[in-house]
């Protein structure tokens, strides 16, 4: 009987807390993970950023489509590769919208592509350039500034990964 009872005291002191030695190895855990969680982070957010930005511009896009429709009027979708940027400027008038003959002042929104601290995400065609302009008519397809039946936008970023945004002559924006 008193062996038993000597059991129960010790076990109800040894509950009471935990050692030194065992706090530093939780801790010392605590931080490898902690670092393993950190650099994966750091790695999977440029690609989060350019996956962001790539959504953004195909819905900024689809708007532009929604607003011609709207709005009657014909919409350009136009970018600006050395600064990152993209402005979308409307021309009253029924299709077919002119290529050309958009106003440069007075536009009606300008947007950066740098959505990140450090700019890092850049805008060119599918293999390289200005990519060409889509051009909303009042009926929703679109026309492109360089005659081609489709525009496929490539944003990159600093890690030299790609997204592509389409659009197509019936005015479809994807982002595959």
């Amino acid at each position: 009987m008193a062996w038993v009872d000597l059991r129960i005291r010790f076990s109800r002191e040894a509950i009471k807390g935990f050692s030194l030695i065992e706090l530093l190895v939780v801790i010392t855990i605590g931080g490898i993970l902690a670092s393993i969680v950190w650099l994966r982070l750091s790695y999977l957010a440029p690609r989060y950023r350019l996956e962001g930005a790539a959504r953004a511009l195909a819905a900024e896009i689809q708007k532009a489509r929604g607003r011609a429709i709207a709005e009657g009027k014909c919409v350009e979708v136009l970018f600006d590769t050395s600064a990152k940027t993209y402005r979308i400027a409307t021309l009253p008038g029924a299709a077919p919208c002119p290529t050309s003959g958009y106003p440069t002042s007075g536009i009606d929104t300008t947007a950066a592509l740098n959505i990140d601290e450090s700019g890092t995400i850049g805008i060119e065609k599918s293999g390289g350039g200005t990519p060409p302009f889509p051009i909303f008519s009042p009926r929703g397809p679109a026309t492109f500034s360089t005659g081609d039946p489709g525009s496929s936008i490539r944003l990159f970023n600093n890690l030299g990964e790609g997204r592509l945004v389409l659009v197509n002559s019936a005015g479809r924006v994807s982002v595959p």
